[in-house]
């Protein structure tokens, strides 16, 4: 029987190699309770894309981006043909098939009513219907 990683193309292992290369290295930098929900999805085109599974955290990796292209082009300067210029931070919620549900907050009947009340004296009608659909989300939520 033949090893599994010789049905795997050995572009596709190396690129497999280099990510895991760059998420140990982008771990590194990150403090440890944002290390461990951060990973290296691609790079193309000199933008690395990184995948976190919460906002909050996506916004710390944009914060130290410049930190984090310093450190990576120092580090792989060999192994990276051209030097990375932009990080991409998306957002996955669903992260080793384990659900992440959000904590939405819950809208009082009176913060409801209020929101429909400054609806009504919105002009643009997107975000009016925005708010509509905020306020009866809340109503919802305090009829359960």
């Amino acid at each position: 029987m033949q090893k599994f990683c010789s049905y795997i193309s050995v572009d596709l292992q190396k690129k497999a190699k280099l990510l895991h290369r760059l998420t140990l290295s982008i771990r590194t930098q990150l403090p440890e309770d944002l290390a461990n929900h951060c990973w290296v999805a691609g790079v193309d085109n000199r933008t690395l894309t990184i995948i976190t599974d919460d906002p909050n955290r996506a916004s710390v990796i944009r914060f130290q981006q410049r930190e984090i292209l310093k450190q990576l082009n120092q580090e792989l300067s060999l192994t990276v043909k051209e030097y990375l210029n932009q990080i991409k931070v998306k957002i996955c919620n669903v992260i080793n098939g384990v659900n992440h549900p959000t904590n939405a907050e819950i809208l009082s009947k009176n913060s409801a009513n209020l929101i429909n009340q400054c609806a009504k004296n919105i002009k643009d009608l997107e975000l009016q219907k925005a708010m509509q659909r905020l306020a009866k989300r809340g109503l919802k939520e305090t009829e359960k």
